[in-house]
């Protein structure tokens, strides 16, 4: 008998790039594929589908309708999935993405699908709506742009993928705020949302080609950190109505303004929140300090706040041999 195993990244979303109808392609977007906190699930032949662990509900969902969404030649064969490690959904780190990208391609590889493409992973998870950083970060990892739908339902195409400099610390930080939107609360949300002016598109894909990818390119990490802040502010505003704000709520704006003051650098919100992001490169001991004192300041626990690196590399499937009958 064989198990799989199979360890994904965490995404952060700096904004979507325009949508409404004189945007040619919806959305677009722009984000970066994380170590920490990641997902890890196993999976082993078994006589029928069956889910173990974290989040089992959702990837039982999933496993009922993956057989009959499979149009390949080769059947797909039933298994047991265990989620080993998953953080808490919904709080903007693309946990929803990763599960089910992770999901159909342990279902497949299970089978002897052993390349399975985009469009069939897609296809299977239901993911890539909006958003296909989430997609191709799962297969690629680093810092990644997507053009956008050009019909709905088709997966945006990945126009941009690069390297994110490892040496760059990656602060996360989850205040104490309710869990991002989500579901038909999100869709109902994107429904209400006025289009982005042209100007704010035009602005944010100048922001994003000229100034954010150059500059980590270019390893510059003041130069990044200005480039995402704009990018922010201009995503914050276009989301204002559904959110109340730039950000999620007070808390997450007090936050972004204290993580500037505290030296580090591009502070923002992933997608929804209430997920938090900044960037830099303090030494051990200054990332010991700023982590207890966010967490002795907001009264955030482990969980909450944390360091992390890019992930410069896709989702890593392994195969381990398990112990037959006796």
């Amino acid at each position: 008998m064989t198990r799989l195993r199979i360890r994904t990244a965490s995404r952060l979303h700096f904004g979507l790039l325009g949508w409404g109808p004189h945007v040619r392609r919806q959305f677009g977007g722009v984000g970066l594929m994380v170590e920490e906190p990641g997902l890890e699930l196993a999976a082993e032949p078994a006589e029928r589908f069956h889910a173990a662990g974290p989040l089992a509900p959702r990837v039982a969902a999933l496993l009922d309708r993956i057989p009959d969404r499979w149009t390949g030649p080769t059947p797909v064969r039933p298994v047991r999935i265990e989620v080993v490690r998953a953080p808490e959904e919904h709080a903007g780190l693309g946990v929803g993405t990763q599960l089910s990208l992770a999901v159909a391609r342990l279902v497949l590889a299970a089978s002897g699908v052993e390349e399975p493409t985009l469009d069939q992973l897609a296809r299977l998870s239901e993911r890539g709506r909006r958003s296909g950083v989430g997609l191709h970060g799962f297969l690629h990892g680093g810092l990644i742009v997507d053009g956008g739908h050009a019909t709905p339902g088709d997966v945006p195409p990945m126009v941009s993928r690069l390297d994110f400099p490892e040496d760059w610390s990656i602060l996360i930080v989850r205040p104490p705020a309710p869990s991002g939107r989500h579901g038909g609360d999100e869709a109902a949300a994107f429904a209400g949302l006025p289009p982005v002016p042209e100007r704010t598109s035009e602005r944010l894909c100048r922001l994003v080609l000229l100034d954010l990818l150059s500059a980590a390119a270019g390893r510059d990490l003041d130069a990044f950190g200005a480039a995402l802040g704009e990018i922010q502010r201009e995503v914050g505003a276009a989301f204002a109505p559904a959110q109340g704000g730039v950000y999620a709520g007070p808390e997450s704006e007090s936050l972004v303004a204290e993580l500037g003051r505290l030296g580090l650098v591009g502070a923002g919100q992933s997608s929804w929140g209430p997920s938090l992001y900044a960037f830099g490169t303090p030494s051990d001991d200054q990332k010991r300090a700023l982590t207890a004192r966010l967490r002795d300041r907001h009264d955030l626990g482990p969980r909450d706040v944390f360091w992390t690196r890019a992930r410069n590399r896709g989702a890593g499937l392994a195969t381990a041999a398990t112990p037959g009958p006796a």
